[in-house]
C-alpha cells in the first residue's frame, strides 16, 4: 500500500510538472526592465538652438530616461526579487498521532484534534508510523505596500527648471500569479522524534502592462535655445506590455522535530527547519539563499481545544538583512460525529526583519482552516489565509486545499 502511494505521487508530481510548463521565459528576475527595450523609457527632447549661420533651428534628440528614475518600479523589483520564490509551508506533522502501548501490543490516538495547518503542535506523529500528503495553494499578488498592483503610478521630473511641467507618468498594471503543488512526508522514529521533508513545485505567471505620458507637456518656442518640451514621437503617450512564465522544483524543506516535555499544563517540542536552495531563483521559483530556522513548540489538549504557539529565528545564508523572527499562535477545535473526526483551526502567523528596511519588514496573517477525516489514517483540508496588515507584497487572500494518508 505504502509502495502503491509512493509511486501515485512521483506520477502525480511528474504530470502536474509537465501540464503547467507552457509558457517558459528566459528570466522572470529580469522582465520588468525588458519594457520599452530595455534601455529604459524613449522620449523626445525638443529645443532650439542656433545653427552656424545664426539662424533659429528646432532640434529633437531622443533622451532614455533610466527605469531606476521610478521609485514604484525600484520597490516593485526589488520585493519581487527579495521574496521570489517564498511561500506558506503547511504543517508537515499529520493530521493523526499516535502512540504504541505495549500492554495491549496496539498504536492508540494521543490527541482528538487533527491539529492546525500552517502551524505546528507539540505531538509527535508516533513510532514507525508514515504520513503522506498534497496540498495546492494559489497566490495571487494583489498590493505593493497597501497599493493595488493593477494601478502601480510613478512621476518623475524631465526638466529640474519646469518643475510644474515635463512631468514623465509611468502606469502599471502588474499581474503575478504562483501555483503552489506540495509534496510531503513524516516518519515517526521514535516516539518523540519525527523526520519530515516537504517538496515544492511552482508555476509562476507574470504579466505587466505599461504607458508612459507627458504631463503638462509644452511645445513653446523660446529665443535663447531653452528647452521647449518633451513628447512620445509627437505623441502624448506610449504603451507596452511583457509576459513570462516559470515551472520547475522550488526550495525542499527539511524538518526535524523532537518532543522533550509532556506534562500536565504543557507539551514542549523543538524543531528544526533547513530550506534548501534547490529552486532557479532567476525565475522565481527559488529564494536563491539556504536558510535554518531553530524553533519551539508550544502546545496542550484541553477539552477538544488546543492552543499552540511556535516561536523561532531564521537564519539566511547570503543575504543582507533577511533573518527575522517567525511565529504562530492560535488555537484548534475537535469533535467528532459517528466515525467522522473534524477540526477548525484559526492562527495568527507572521514574521520581523531583524534589520530594518524600506519595505516587507513585518508580514501578519490571519490563518482559518478546516480538516476532515472520513475515516482513521485518512484527512482532507482547507485553508485560507489573509493578510492583517500592508506590508510587502501581498494576496488578498491565499487558499489551500489538500490531502494526507497515515500508515
Amino acid at each position: 500500500m505504502v509502495i502503491r502511494y509512493i509511486v501515485f505521487m512521483l506520477v502525480t508530481l511528474s504530470t502536474v510538472t509537465l501540464i503547467i510548463t507552457d509558457g517558459l521565459c528566459s528570466s522572470l528576475s529580469d522582465l520588468l526592465t525588458t519594457l520599452y527595450g530595455g534601455n529604459g523609457i524613449p522620449v523626445t527632447r525638443v529645443f532650439e538652438k542656433q545653427d552656424t549661420s545664426g539662424n533659429i533651428v528646432d532640434v529633437e534628440t531622443t533622451v532614455q530616461v533610466p527605469f531606476d528614475s521610478f521609485q514604484e518600479i525600484q520597490t516593485l523589483n526589488s520585493e519581487l526579487n527579495t521574496g521570489k520564490g517564498s511561500f506558506p509551508v503547511s504543517s508537515t506533522g499529520g493530521g493523526f498521532t499516535f502512540q504504541y502501548d505495549s500492554k495491549l501490543e496496539v498504536f492508540t490516538r494521543t490527541t482528538d484534534s487533527l491539529g492546525p495547518i500552517f502551524a505546528e503542535r507539540a505531538s509527535t506523529l508516533g513510532k514507525g508510523k508514515l504520513n503522506f500528503g498534497f496540498s495546492y495553494t494559489y497566490i495571487h499578488f494583489s498590493t505593493l505596500e497597501g497599493e493595488d498592483l493593477h494601478h502601480l503610478t510613478s512621476v518623475v521630473l524631465l526638466d529640474e527648471k519646469q518643475k510644474n511641467k515635463n512631468l514623465l507618468q509611468m502606469e502599471f498594471d502588474v499581474d503575478v500569479e504562483s501555483n503552489l503543488f506540495s509534496f510531503y512526508g513524516t516518519y515517526g522514529i521514535t516516539d518523540r522524534w519525527d523526520i519530515s521533508i516537504l517538496v515544492p513545485v511552482l508555476q509562476v505567471q507574470l504579466d505587466i502592462d505599461s504607458t508612459a505620458r507627458i504631463l503638462n507637456q509644452t511645445r513653446k518656442k523660446g529665443v535663447t535655445g531653452e528647452i521647449l518640451g518633451y513628447s512620445f514621437d509627437s505623441r502624448n503617450m506610449i504603451s507596452d506590455s511583457v509576459s513570462g512564465a516559470s515551472t520547475g522544483l522550488g526550495d525542499i524543506f527539511l524538518r526535524n522535530k523532537y518532543q522533550l516535555v509532556t506534562s500536565k499544563w504543557v507539551d514542549f517540542t523543538s524543531a528544526l527547519d533547513i530550506k534548501l536552495q534547490t529552486g532557479d531563483e532567476d525565475e522565481f521559483l527559488g529564494t536563491g539563499r539556504t536558510s535554518v530556522k531553530p524553533f519551539l513548540i508550544f502546545s496542550k489538549n484541553i477539552n477538544h481545544i488546543t492552543p499552540h504557539l511556535n516561536v523561532g529565528y531564521e537564519f539566511n545564508s547570503g543575504s543582507d538583512g533577511e533573518d527575522r523572527v517567525v511565529y504562530a499562535a492560535g488555537a484548534d477545535y475537535a469533535f467528532s460525529r459517528g466515525n467522522n473526526y473534524f477540526s477548525f483551526a484559526l492562527d495568527i502567523i507572521g514574521n520581523h526583519k531583524i534589520e530594518q528596511r524600506d519595505i516587507g519588514n513585518d508580514i501578519v496573517d490571519f490563518s482559518i482552516g478546516f480538516k476532515w477525516s472520513p475515516r482513521l489514517g485518512t484527512l482532507v483540508y482547507a485553508n485560507v489565509l489573509t493578510p492583517l496588515n500592508e506590508d510587502g507584497i501581498r494576496a488578498d487572500w491565499v487558499p489551500t486545499v489538500g490531502y494526507e494518508l497515515n500508515f
